[in-house]
């Protein structure tokens, strides 16, 4: 089924905003949710340059929340060691 994507949802796929794309060709589609995310992907897989695109937004956004992930660890860390430094001799 080929289907044009409302202007609205072509400048969010533009941006690697998959949700309010689907969001737009729902609205602007009058389609359930599946529908309108079926719409989305068969328009992404039928343009590779956007495929790559959406993988490399995805990918930058894990590496974010990886490094997120590895600082809290790290304070958390720093945390104990300055608990045990300053207060262990209390108990």
């Amino acid at each position: 089924m080929a289907y044009d994507l409302p202007k609205k949802a072509l400048e969010a796929l533009l941006q690697g905003e998959r949700n309010k794309a689907v969001d737009q060709v729902q609205l602007e589609g009058n389609m359930s949710r599946e529908d309108a995310r079926e719409v989305v992907a068969t328009y992404i897989f039928s343009d590779p340059s956007l495929q790559a695109m959406m993988r490399m937004k995805e990918a930058t956004a894990e590496t974010k929340w990886g490094l997120m992930r590895w600082l809290i660890l790290l304070q958390a860390i720093v945390v104990a060691i300055g608990y045990f430094l300053f207060f262990h001799n209390q108990w």
